[in-house]
């Protein structure tokens, strides 16, 4: 099995939790990035397909680069036990000091979980989704 295949693993399996991944992209944000998380955050109030969609994606792919670049620091040991020790000190000791660091963001990431899995909560269209949907399936607009 590659690294490549032990991170795609690990990420499916123990690290797919979306509170671990945004720990993740907390603690490995790439050094050139101007995005700002907390406004993606709070766009989810707005967007939140963008949490099941492309903020999901986004952060496996930042830590998939982050686990190939940091998760086999141990030369000696085989690439499968190097990145189990490399997950356990994550999951152990930087995942919840980093959830710790951003309660904030953590809270809002829970409030905009639980609107979503509300069967009660109806979303609305915006505006410019309408007209590019319509753009897109024009049979479909009324």
């Amino acid at each position: 099995m590659t690294r490549t295949d032990l991170i795609e693993d690990v990420l499916a399996t123990q690290l797919n939790d979306i509170y671990d991944l945004l720990a993740l992209r907390l603690l490995f944000a790439p050094q050139e990035w101007t995005m700002d998380i907390e406004q993606d955050i709070r766009d989810l109030y707005t967007y939140p397909e963008r949490l099941d969609s492309s903020y999901r994606d986004e952060w496996r792919r930042i830590a998939k680069r982050a686990l190939f670049r940091e998760g086999f620091p141990d030369h000696w040991l085989d690439d499968r036990e190097n990145l189990s020790r490399y997950i356990h000190s994550l999951q152990k000791d930087a995942i919840p000091r980093c959830i710790h660091n951003h309660i904030e963001l953590f809270r809002m990431l829970g409030e905009i979980l639980n609107i979503q899995r509300c069967n009660q909560t109806v979303l609305f269209p915006n505006p410019r989704r309408q007209a590019l949907d319509a753009l897109i399936w024009p049979e479909l607009a009324r």
